[in-house]
Protein backbone atom coordinates (compact mmCIF):
# COMPACT_ATOMS: atom_id res chain seq x y z
CA UNK A 1 0.00 0.00 0.00
CA UNK A 2 1.45 3.50 -1.18
CA UNK A 3 -0.14 6.53 1.20
CA UNK A 4 0.33 10.16 1.73
CA UNK A 5 0.31 10.93 5.24
CA UNK A 6 1.14 14.40 6.82
CA UNK A 7 1.25 15.43 10.44
CA UNK A 8 -0.38 19.12 10.95
CA UNK A 9 1.03 20.28 13.57
CA UNK A 10 -1.00 23.64 14.25
CA UNK A 11 -4.75 21.70 14.65
CA UNK A 12 -2.96 18.61 15.82
CA UNK A 13 -3.90 16.23 12.91
CA UNK A 14 -2.89 13.50 10.75
CA UNK A 15 -4.02 13.94 7.28
CA UNK A 16 -3.88 10.56 5.54
CA UNK A 17 -4.82 9.70 1.37
CA UNK A 18 -4.57 6.39 -0.02
CA UNK A 19 -6.30 6.70 -2.92
CA UNK A 20 -6.71 10.39 -5.30
CA UNK A 21 -10.69 10.20 -5.61
CA UNK A 22 -13.13 12.10 -4.62
CA UNK A 23 -14.38 12.22 -1.51
CA UNK A 24 -18.41 11.30 -1.03
CA UNK A 25 -18.95 10.45 2.02
CA UNK A 26 -17.03 10.60 5.62
CA UNK A 27 -17.85 8.65 8.72
CA UNK A 28 -17.15 9.46 12.08
CA UNK A 29 -15.05 6.95 14.54
CA UNK A 30 -14.13 8.20 17.93
CA UNK A 31 -11.44 10.39 17.14
CA UNK A 32 -11.33 10.01 13.50
CA UNK A 33 -12.78 10.73 10.10
CA UNK A 34 -12.96 7.83 7.75
CA UNK A 35 -13.42 9.66 3.98
CA UNK A 36 -14.67 7.59 1.60
CA UNK A 37 -15.32 7.40 -2.43
CA UNK A 38 -18.88 5.51 -2.29
CA UNK A 39 -18.63 2.28 -0.29
CA UNK A 40 -14.11 2.54 -0.26
CA UNK A 41 -12.30 4.08 1.92
CA UNK A 42 -9.28 6.78 0.27
CA UNK A 43 -8.41 8.70 3.60
CA UNK A 44 -8.55 9.84 7.39
CA UNK A 45 -7.93 12.75 9.52
CA UNK A 46 -6.98 11.57 12.51
CA UNK A 47 -7.83 14.22 15.58
CA UNK A 48 -5.96 15.17 18.16
CA UNK A 49 -2.50 13.51 17.34
CA UNK A 50 -0.35 15.20 19.73
CA UNK A 51 3.33 15.32 18.82
CA UNK A 52 6.09 17.68 18.73
CA UNK A 53 8.36 16.02 16.24
CA UNK A 54 9.13 16.44 12.91
CA UNK A 55 8.23 13.74 10.42
CA UNK A 56 9.39 13.18 6.85
CA UNK A 57 7.51 11.76 3.80
CA UNK A 58 7.02 7.90 4.41
CA UNK A 59 7.76 7.81 8.15
CA UNK A 60 7.44 4.65 10.09
CA UNK A 61 6.26 6.52 12.73
CA UNK A 62 3.11 7.64 11.30
CA UNK A 63 2.95 4.36 9.36
CA UNK A 64 2.85 2.57 13.20
CA UNK A 65 0.27 5.35 14.22
CA UNK A 66 -2.30 4.20 11.26
CA UNK A 67 -2.15 0.90 10.80
CA UNK A 68 -4.15 -0.12 13.38
CA UNK A 69 -6.94 2.28 12.04
CA UNK A 70 -6.10 0.65 8.33
CA UNK A 71 -6.48 -2.81 9.59
CA UNK A 72 -10.53 -2.18 9.96
CA UNK A 73 -10.96 -1.33 6.39
CA UNK A 74 -7.96 -3.33 4.76
CA UNK A 75 -6.65 -6.70 5.66
CA UNK A 76 -2.78 -7.63 5.56
CA UNK A 77 -1.93 -4.36 5.24
CA UNK A 78 1.64 -3.77 3.72
CA UNK A 79 3.56 -0.04 3.07
CA UNK A 80 5.54 -0.10 0.02
CA UNK A 81 8.27 2.02 -0.45
CA UNK A 82 7.44 4.69 -2.43
CA UNK A 83 10.89 6.57 -2.81
CA UNK A 84 13.97 4.31 -3.78
CA UNK A 85 17.42 4.09 -4.89
CA UNK A 86 17.69 3.33 -8.60
CA UNK A 87 20.51 3.34 -11.16
CA UNK A 88 20.67 5.14 -14.25
CA UNK A 89 21.91 2.25 -16.76
CA UNK A 90 21.09 4.06 -19.92
CA UNK A 91 20.87 7.39 -21.09
CA UNK A 92 19.70 9.27 -24.18
CA UNK A 93 18.94 12.93 -25.18
CA UNK A 94 15.47 13.83 -26.74
CA UNK A 95 16.64 16.03 -29.68
CA UNK A 96 15.05 19.53 -29.46
CA UNK A 97 14.06 19.47 -26.03
CA UNK A 98 15.65 19.59 -22.42
CA UNK A 99 14.57 16.25 -21.92
CA UNK A 100 16.60 12.75 -21.80
CA UNK A 101 14.92 9.18 -22.10
CA UNK A 102 16.18 7.45 -19.38
CA UNK A 103 16.60 3.37 -18.16
CA UNK A 104 16.47 3.38 -14.82
CA UNK A 105 17.12 -0.05 -12.77
CA UNK A 106 15.63 -0.84 -9.38
CA UNK A 107 17.36 -3.44 -8.67
CA UNK A 108 13.64 -5.59 -9.65
CA UNK A 109 13.19 -4.25 -12.90
CA UNK A 110 13.80 -1.62 -15.72
CA UNK A 111 11.38 1.09 -16.19
CA UNK A 112 12.06 4.16 -18.76
CA UNK A 113 11.84 7.57 -17.15
CA UNK A 114 11.35 10.94 -19.19
CA UNK A 115 13.81 13.11 -17.18
CA UNK A 116 14.57 16.76 -17.23
CA UNK A 117 17.49 17.18 -15.43
CA UNK A 118 20.80 18.48 -16.21
CA UNK A 119 23.20 16.09 -14.15
CA UNK A 120 20.99 13.00 -15.03
CA UNK A 121 23.59 10.51 -16.51
CA UNK A 122 24.45 6.79 -17.38
CA UNK A 123 25.95 5.10 -13.97
CA UNK A 124 23.86 7.74 -11.93
CA UNK A 125 22.47 6.56 -8.27
CA UNK A 126 19.51 8.76 -7.52
CA UNK A 127 16.40 8.89 -6.23
CA UNK A 128 12.96 7.00 -8.00
CA UNK A 129 9.27 7.91 -7.18
CA UNK A 130 7.40 5.13 -8.51
CA UNK A 131 4.25 4.61 -10.06
CA UNK A 132 1.28 5.67 -7.05
CA UNK A 133 3.69 7.41 -5.10
CA UNK A 134 2.86 10.48 -3.56
CA UNK A 135 4.54 13.42 -3.34
CA UNK A 136 4.81 15.91 0.14
CA UNK A 137 1.89 18.29 -1.59
CA UNK A 138 -0.01 15.63 -1.94
CA UNK A 139 0.01 14.98 -5.59
CA UNK A 140 0.83 11.38 -7.00
CA UNK A 141 2.65 10.18 -9.34
CA UNK A 142 0.86 8.86 -12.68
CA UNK A 143 2.22 7.12 -15.57
CA UNK A 144 2.82 9.82 -17.94
CA UNK A 145 4.02 10.77 -21.88
CA UNK A 146 6.16 13.49 -22.47
CA UNK A 147 7.30 14.21 -25.81
CA UNK A 148 5.94 11.32 -26.92
CA UNK A 149 7.68 9.23 -24.57
CA UNK A 150 6.25 6.83 -21.77
CA UNK A 151 7.52 7.69 -18.27
CA UNK A 152 7.03 5.05 -15.73
CA UNK A 153 7.65 7.44 -12.78
CA UNK A 154 10.13 10.36 -11.74
CA UNK A 155 13.37 10.85 -10.28
CA UNK A 156 13.27 13.48 -7.72
CA UNK A 157 15.52 16.48 -6.53
CA UNK A 158 15.16 16.40 -2.63
CA UNK A 159 14.03 19.78 -3.32
CA UNK A 160 11.03 18.22 -4.40
CA UNK A 161 10.80 15.67 -1.40
CA UNK A 162 11.49 18.46 1.15
CA UNK A 163 15.03 17.11 2.24
CA UNK A 164 16.75 20.29 4.22
CA UNK A 165 20.47 18.41 3.82
CA UNK A 166 23.20 20.37 2.18
CA UNK A 167 24.78 17.23 1.04
CA UNK A 168 21.65 16.53 -1.23
CA UNK A 169 20.95 20.20 -1.97
CA UNK A 170 22.46 20.57 -5.13
CA UNK A 171 20.75 21.22 -8.54
CA UNK A 172 19.15 18.84 -10.41
CA UNK A 173 18.54 15.07 -8.98
CA UNK A 174 19.46 13.67 -6.23
CA UNK A 175 23.06 12.04 -6.54
CA UNK A 176 23.74 9.39 -3.74
CA UNK A 177 27.28 7.91 -3.43
CA UNK A 178 26.55 4.33 -3.19
CA UNK A 179 27.00 1.13 -4.87
CA UNK A 180 24.05 -1.77 -6.07
CA UNK A 181 23.88 -3.24 -3.41
CA UNK A 182 21.48 0.44 -2.77
CA UNK A 183 19.76 -0.52 -5.72
CA UNK A 184 15.73 -0.77 -4.54
CA UNK A 185 16.26 0.46 -0.72
CA UNK A 186 14.09 3.25 0.45
CA UNK A 187 15.79 6.24 0.63
CA UNK A 188 14.32 7.33 3.79
CA UNK A 189 16.49 4.19 5.57
CA UNK A 190 19.74 5.45 3.68
CA UNK A 191 19.38 8.86 4.89
CA UNK A 192 18.94 7.96 8.57
CA UNK A 193 22.20 5.26 8.22
CA UNK A 194 24.52 8.08 7.00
Amino acid sequence: MKLFSKHIKNFNTLGVLIENKKITETKKDNNCEILFHNNEVVGLNIFEFHSEENFFLEDKRLHEAIKPLLNKYFKNIEFEDQFIIAKVVEFEKIPNTHLSKCKVSTGKEDLQIICGASNVREGLYTTLATIGSWMPDGSQINQGKLKGFDSFGMLCSSKELEIDDEKYNKPGIMEWEVDDSYTGKSIWEVLNEK
